[in-house]
């Protein structure tokens, strides 16, 4: 058990005191339906793991689905069906085509985060990503498990594909909470988790917009220069993450609100 300092006199007392030996300072008790504690909660190791669980589960399920045999006529009429619309986002200017993605792919997220429908509708969006793809590649000439093994050579997917699954294992924290009596308290967790996502699909959006630039350019080489600020970001995020967790904690702890 790690020791707390008395916020009064300054004493190191266990931490869970609830009154401290020195000064006789009472530590408030920090309700675990705050803002705080839903913040904190998000990066308990059994939280994490069930969204990296839920992740490799995605990625397993669009490795299975893009190997799966299409006929030729069948992919070039998945590829005409999409490709008006994929080549209208192309077109945008940059900032523009930055935030069609972005919103697109946030009201998928959203929906995912409802409890039961988002779990169906996870289920039914990957499903149609992965047979769009293996459409894309079949009309390429190129395997499906090629071409989603590709996409992840880029940071966009590494922020766009573990979004939708960290709101969908959201989701089903939600339905876990009405069984266990935390609704209310997972409500909250719930909220931080979808403005995380938004945050998380909108620098999605911005670095694939990105990467559609760069594909016009003759050095196709230039995509990978994407993964620089992509680590330089990630890296802030980890650090910033730590150091808010750690000071919430450190205040329930020690019963400041």
């Amino acid at each position: 058990m790690k020791d707390i300092q008395c916020p009064q006199c300054g004493a190191l007392v266990p931490e869970g005191t609830e009154q401290c030996p020195v000064c006789a300072y009472r530590f408030s008790t920090v309700s675990d339906d705050s803002w705080k504690s839903a913040f904190v909660r998000i990066f308990s190791r059994k939280r994490v793991l069930t969204m990296v669980l839920v992740f490799v589960a995605e990625l397993a399920i669009m490795f299975a689905l893009t190997a799966m045999p299409m006929s030729g006529s069948t992919a070039n009429q998945i590829v005409n069906q999409n490709e008006p619309s994929l080549q209208s986002v192309r077109a945008l200017p940059l900032i523009v085509r930055s935030f069609s993605i972005f919103s697109h792919n946030y009201e998928i997220a959203s929906i995912e985060i409802i409890p039961v429908i988002g779990q169906i509708f996870f289920l039914i969006s990957t499903y149609s990503t992965a047979i769009v793809l293996n459409a894309l590649a079949i009309s390429q000439g190129v395997t499906g498990p090629l071409a989603l093994l590709s996409l992840l050579l880029l940071p966009y997917s590494w922020l766009e594909l573990p979004s939708y699954a960290i709101a969908t294992t959201e989701g089903a924290f939600l339905i876990y909470s009405l069984f266990t009596k935390h609704f209310r308290k997972e409500i909250k967790t719930a909220v931080i988790v979808w403005l995380m996502v938004g945050l998380e699909l909108l620098t999605a959006g911005i670095f694939e917009s990105w990467t559609i630039a760069l594909e016009s350019s003759n050095n196709l080489s230039l995509l990978f220069i994407t993964w620089i600020p992509y680590a330089v970001i990630i890296a802030i995020f980890v650090i910033v993450v730590r150091h808010v967790v750690h000071r919430f904690q450190t205040e329930m702890a020690m019963g400041r609100s």
